[in-house]
C-alpha cells in the first residue's frame, strides 16, 4: 500500500484478512484515522512543547488529537462500550457487563516527540478481563497487525507465526531499558543483570522504543523474545494477544499472569524459559 493513506475500506481491505469481523474491522478503522493525524504531524519538539505526566513521561498535543479521532470513531461503532485511553481524551464509562476499549494513541511518545519515526497506535477490546481482539499500526510503515482470540494474527492481511526455534547465539531480544523507578516486580539488580545476561549471550538486544510494535515484532518473527516492566495493558494488551495468536508466550516474568506492576515477558516458546531465568530473584 502506497504511502500516505487515508482512512478508506479500499486502505482497509489492503491490511486486513478476508474473514475479519467487523468489530476487528472497525478498530482497524479507528487505527487508520489516528494514524494520518500521528504521520502527517511527526516532527521534532521542544521542551516547551510537551507536557510532563511524569518522571520522564512525556505528551504532546498530538497524543490528545489522535486519542480524540479514535474514541470518536469507536464510541459510534461501539455505542455500548466503556472507552479508556491514556490520555483520557475522550472516557466514557459504558453499559455495565459490555465490553471494554483500550486506546494507547502513540506507544512511543518519547520517540514521538524527538521526531523518530517509529510508534504504534495500539487498540484493544477487553471482555471479562481478557483481551479478546486488537490492533496495532506502525503508520510510518504501513503495517497493520490485528488479531482476535481464537482467529490467528495477522500483518497487512498475511497469517503470523512466531520464529522457530533456534541456536540461543542466534536469538534477537527486544527489552526495555528503564528509567529510575520503573522497575518494580523484581529489584533492579536483578533486571540488569537479566539485560546484561542477554547481550552477553544472544544475537543482541534491541531497546525500540514502543512496546506494542516490540511485542508485535515477537509475533511476526522479526524478534524471538521481549522484556520490560512497568507497562500497561493500553501499552501491551492488544500485542501479547497477536502474540498469543501466533503461538507464543506471554505472561509475567515468573511465567504466570502480568502482575501489578507490569512485568511483561513474551517469546517464542523455546525462548521463554531462559529469559525467565535471567529474571528470577
Amino acid at each position: 500500500m502506497s504511502l500516505p493513506f487515508d482512512a478508506t475500506d479500499a486502505s482497509l481491505d489492503a491490511l486486513l484478512p478476508g474473514t475479519a469481523s467487523p468489530r476487528l474491522r472497525a478498530l482497524a478503522m479507528a487505527a487508520l484515522a489516528g494514524g494520518v493525524i500521528a504521520r502527517t504531524r511527526l516532527r521534532r519538539r521542544s521542551a516547551a512543547e510537551m507536557v510532563l505526566k511524569g518522571p520522564r513521561d512525556y505528551q504532546t498535543e498530538v497524543d490528545v488529537a489522535v486519542e480524540a479521532e479514535i474514541a470518536g470513531r469507536l464510541a459510534a461503532s461501539f455505542p455500548d462500550h466503556a472507552i479508556s485511553g491514556e490520555e483520557q481524551a475522550a472516557d466514557r464509562a459504558g453499559v455495565e457487563g459490555r465490553p471494554r476499549i483500550l486506546i494507547d494513541p502513540i506507544d512511543g511518545t518519547t520517540n514521538y516527540a524527538w521526531g523518530i519515526p517509529h510508534f504504534g497506535i495500539a487498540l484493544a477490546i477487553v471482555e471479562a478481563g481478557e483481551v479478546t481482539c486488537g490492533v496495532v499500526f506502525d503508520c510510518m510503515q504501513g503495517e497493520l497487525f490485528a488479531g482476535e482470540a481464537g482467529q490467528g494474527a495477522y500483518l497487512n492481511g498475511e497469517r503470523l507465526a512466531v520464529a522457530p526455534a533456534a541456536e540461543l547465539e542466534n536469538a534477537l531480544i527486544g527489552a526495555g531499558l528503564p528509567v529510575p523507578g520503573q522497575v518494580k516486580s523484581v529489584r533492579e539488580e536483578t533486571y540488569h543483570a537479566a539485560l546484561r545476561r542477554a547481550m552477553a549471550t544472544t544475537a543482541g538486544v534491541r531497546r525500540l522504543g514502543s512496546a506494542s510494535l516490540s511485542v508485535s515484532y515477537v509475533a511476526c518473527g522479526r524478534l524471538d523474545g521481549f522484556f520490560e516492566d512497568g507497562l500497561s495493558l493500553h501499552d501491551y494488551g492488544a500485542a501479547a494477544l497477536l502474540v498469543r495468536e501466533a503461538g507464543g508466550v506471554t505472561g509475567g516474568f515468573a511465567g504466570g499472569p502480568v502482575g501489578p506492576t507490569g512485568d511483561v515477558l513474551v517469546a517464542t516458546p523455546w525462548l521463554a524459559g531462559w529469559l525467565r531465568e535471567g529474571l528470577a530473584e
